[in-house]
């Protein structure tokens, strides 16, 4: 619907994954997941992400690219804290709207709101019609 990939990656080996996936999720599993894990073993991509914990382990990283593979929005969460995937979603919304009307989405945006235009006169203009939501 979203005409985005999603591909997780950890620092445990393929047949950690392949384990966690076919445990059931009551059992502390992650089941059939319908999009790619791939292994990270050496470190490297968790390193150069700036997720890799301690040399060992990586943080809760979730990670927009755009086309051009430009990182446009990156969320880096410490170990006991998990991810708002609906945040994620609104995310991915809200640079598919910049793409494709160039406006900003302004703090709390959700789809179907309006954008504004970056410039002062464009902020001025969207908070003197929406501040009061904010």
């Amino acid at each position: 619907k979203r005409n985005t990939k999603v591909i997780a990656i950890s620092v445990d080996s393929h047949f950690t994954h392949l384990a966690w996936k076919r445990t059931a999720i009551k059992e502390g599993g992650i089941g059939n997941l319908h999009f790619p894990m791939v292994s990270d073993l050496s470190k490297t991509i968790s390193r150069n992400y700036g997720v890799l914990h301690d040399e060992s382990v990586a943080l809760r990283g979730t990670f927009l690219i755009d086309q051009g593979g430009i990182v446009r929005h990156e969320l880096i969460n410490d170990l006991p804290l998990g991810r708002n995937v609906d945040e994620t979603l609104r995310m991915v919304d809200a640079l598919r709207f910049y793409e494709k009307n160039g406006e900003v989405c302004p703090a709390g945006w959700k789809p179907g709101q309006p954008g504004m235009k970056a410039d002062s006169a464009g902020v001025a203009e969207y908070l003197a019609a929406h501040g009061q939501d904010l």
